[in-house]
Order: structure tokens, then C-alpha cells, then sequence
């Protein structure tokens, strides 16, 4: 950015913010346009590049990382392959993957190394991001028409829960109100088992804002008095891999509570609705503890 268009942004800050606005709201915007200036000027400085890439040479992976988050220019200076080469040679294989026909270098290879022996379901050690590095994104659909959803924070599935301990919850769930009797028109059993309601969900990860698939328009296959199970096996997780045979896989299930049926067993709607996500495992026929449904999500190679 130009001095003349840094200028240019101050003084349609100004007007915008117009006679009324508070002397500390125009100081801040001053403020801002002097950073902003100062970080152009330091961009343009001869030398700058050189010296960044001097100070990166005496950074770590992590720091490394967080530098290229800063900006397009920090990001190419902190990619470079020489900050990474010596890194590599931790790897006692890299000649080895290389000999094999590997032509990745720099940054792209060290990450392949660490993704290779460090992945997080093999090594006990590791400590995967917790939940709270996480969002997941919640649709719910009523005869194809989306009538609630939105982004949720992971919570502590509740201690009086059938699912304490096995997954995560969500219970700020409908804050509009669209799933009560008065939002929705009844419906049968029969209508939510030919997927009259469906639900599909993806977590998002918010370091870098990538996404996992986890099920779309996944439909009913049991129901009690107070929820609505969503694990059909035609409709399951994709985590896993990105093939459609999920025979063996691990695959969620998702749980909606609050449902309110009449005198002639039709349901009505929901109240106070909040779900609930769990991981299950065919092949142990267990559901897997939250630290493991992490470190899976962690080790998935399927973000998009």
C-alpha cells in the first residue's frame, strides 16, 4: 500500500466516522494508518527480506509456521527450502524417501516426514489439539428444506447422559427457535425413518479454516421418548478415507434431544433441542473417547 493510498484510507475513515464520532474512535483510526504506514515502509526497506530471512534461520517448525501466517511476503520468506533442509536431516529416511522417487523439498517434505512418523494414532505420546481448536458446522433439514443450523463450539457431553464421556455436545442449539412445536408442522414415525428430517455436519478447523466431512443428510434409524438417533449406514463419515467403502470403518453417529410427540405419537417439534456427536467403531464395537475421536480427526488427511 502506497503513502497516498494509506492517506487516502485515513481520510474516508475520517468521513465516514463523521462529527459525531468519539475523539478516542479518531485516534485509533489515526493510530491505525501510522501502523499501517510504518509496516509498508518496513516491507519496502532494503535489507528487510535479508534480515527476515536471517532471523527465521534461527527459528524452530512452530515459529517457522506462525511467521508465515503474517503475510504473503513473511509466509514466502519463512517457506523457503533452505530453513527447512536442515530441519529434514532429523529424519534418518529423507535420503531414502528421495531414493524412492520422492521429489518433494523444503517445507512440503519435512511436513510429509512428520505426517509419515509422527502421526498422532501412533504415537502415545502426542498430544493432538484439543477440542477447542475445533467449530462444527450443523445443518438439519425437514423434507429437504434447511429449517436450523449454524457454527458450534465442542462442549463436555452432560454427566446424565446414555453418551457421557463418549463424544461432545451442543446445547446452545436453537437460539431462533426454529425446531419448536410452533416453527414446525407435524410429522410421523414413519416420515423421519424415509429421512423426512436429516442432519449433516463438518468440523472445522480453526487454525487454517480447512474442513472434514464427517456425514451429509445422514437420516434417522432409531427413536426414543426424548431423541432422534442419526446413524444410517447408508450415510456415514468420510474421515476415514475418501473412498465410498465404509464396511470397516469408524463412523459418527449424532443424537438430537428435546423431541415433544402428541396424543397419536406424531412429533410435534422440539424443546430446549441440543445434540450430541459420538464416534463408533464397528470393528471393537465401542465408542471411542473424545481424545481419540481427536486425534483421528487430527490425523485425517482428508481436509478440504
Amino acid at each position: 500500500m502506497t503513502t497516498s493510498a494509506i492517506a487516502e484510507w485515513e481520510a474516508e475513515g475520517l468521513r465516514l466516522l463523521g462529527t459525531s464520532a468519539k475523539a478516542e474512535d479518531r485516534a485509533e483510526l489515526r493510530a491505525a494508518a501510522e501502523r499501517i504506514a510504518l509496516a509498508a515502509r518496513a516491507r519496502s526497506a532494503p535489507g528487510f527480506d535479508r534480515c527476515a530471512a536471517l532471523v527465521c534461520a534461527f527459528l524452530g517448525p512452530p515459529e517457522l509456521c506462525v511467521v508465515a501466517t503474517c503475510s504473503k511476503s513473511m509466509k514466502r520468506i519463512a517457506r523457503e527450502d533452505h530453513l527447512w533442509q536442515p530441519l529434514t536431516r532429523r529424519f534418518s529416511c529423507a535420503e531414502d524417501l528421495r531414493g524412492a522417487g520422492s521429489t518433494l523439498t523444503g517445507f512440503r517434505e519435512y511436513a510429509r516426514l512428520v505426517r509419515l512418523w509422527n502421526h498422532p494414532d501412533l504415537t502415545s505420546s502426542y498430544e493432538p489439539p484439543g477440542m477447542e481448536a475445533y467449530s462444527l458446522v450443523l445443518e438439519i433439514k425437514v423434507d429437504e428444506k434447511r429449517v436450523a443450523g449454524g457454527v458450534y463450539e465442542l462442549e463436555k457431553i452432560r454427566d446424565d447422559s446414555a453418551w457421557a464421556g463418549e463424544g461432545f455436545g451442543f446445547y446452545d442449539f436453537d437460539p431462533h427457535g426454529r425446531l419448536t412445536p410452533s416453527a414446525l408442522e407435524y410429522f410421523t414415525v414413519d416420515d423421519i425413518l424415509h429421512y423426512y428430517i436429516s442432519v449433516s455436519v463438518c468440523v472445522v478447523r480453526k487454525s487454517d479454516k480447512k474442513c472434514l466431512h464427517l456425514f451429509t443428510d445422514n437420516g434417522i434409524s432409531d427413536y426414543e421418548e426424548e431423541s432422534l438417533l442419526f446413524d444410517t449406514e447408508e450415510i456415514c463419515s468420510s474421515f476415514n478415507n475418501v473412498d465410498l467403502d465404509y464396511t470397516d470403518d469408524a463412523t459418527h453417529d449424532f443424537r438430537l434431544y428435546g423431541v415433544v410427540w402428541d396424543d397419536e405419537g406424531r412429533i410435534r417439534g422440539f424443546a430446549d433441542p441440543h445434540g450430541e456427536l459420538r464416534l463408533w467403531d464397528p470393528e471393537d464395537e465401542v465408542c471411542k473417547y473424545p481424545d481419540i475421536i481427536l486425534k483421528r480427526w487430527h490425523a485425517s488427511k482428508n481436509w478440504v
